[in-house]
């Protein structure tokens, strides 16, 4: 009997390529759902219902609500052991990476998914976006090398928010590791 495993579509790329040829079905969550709890309780909770057999590993932050574990427990689930997305792919280097500067995080997903969270789900104008990223002193791109970086699309991204961002290259050894002791524990 094969695993089951609820995914931030967030992660989709990352998470298909670690389980590749693995004995897993993988079920993703809409990547803007974080921006309205009530929806993602929602989806979070009918989705668990709606799959099959039980021992579903979620792959989402523990803190992309403020229920999530409680949620897991109450399906019988397990969670990776991480606040969020980024915290998954960086691991310990996420404080290291934090002292550089004061840094918002995307991966390729959010790069695609961002006019989803932030115009759509948020209701974010420029305006309304460069006040909340004003804080910021770089938007970090994690690239896992898995999707080719759209430079338009950084360029939009930059043009929304005014704040410089930067690519660094990651490995996914942290997010690997962690998807193992989910699904081994």
């Amino acid at each position: 009997m094969s695993r089951k495993i609820l995914c931030c579509g967030i992660l989709r790329q990352e998470t298909e390529l670690l389980m590749q040829g693995k004995d897993v079905d993988i079920t993703y969550l809409d990547a803007g759902l974080h921006v309205d709890l009530d929806k993602l309780a929602g989806s979070l909770n009918g989705t668990l219902n709606d799959i099959t057999g039980s021992d579903v590993v979620l792959v989402i932050g523990n803190d992309c609500h403020p229920e999530m574990e409680k949620m897991a427990a109450a399906h019988g689930s397990r969670i990776v052991k991480a606040k969020n997305c980024i915290e998954m792919l960086l691991g310990e280097k996420m404080a290291e990476v934090d002292s550089e500067a004061k840094t918002f995080y995307l991966t390729c997903g959010w790069l695609e998914n961002w006019r989803k969270i932030f115009v759509e789900g948020l209701k974010w104008d420029e305006i309304d976006a460069r006040q909340n990223f004003g804080f910021y002193d770089r938007l970090l791109l994690l690239d896992t090398g898995l999707a080719p970086i759209d430079d338009e699309k950084i360029l939009e991204f930059y043009d929304y928010t005014q704040v410089p961002v930067e690519i660094r290259p990651i490995d996914l050894d942290n997010f690997r590791k962690l998807l193992e002791e989910t699904l081994n524990g």
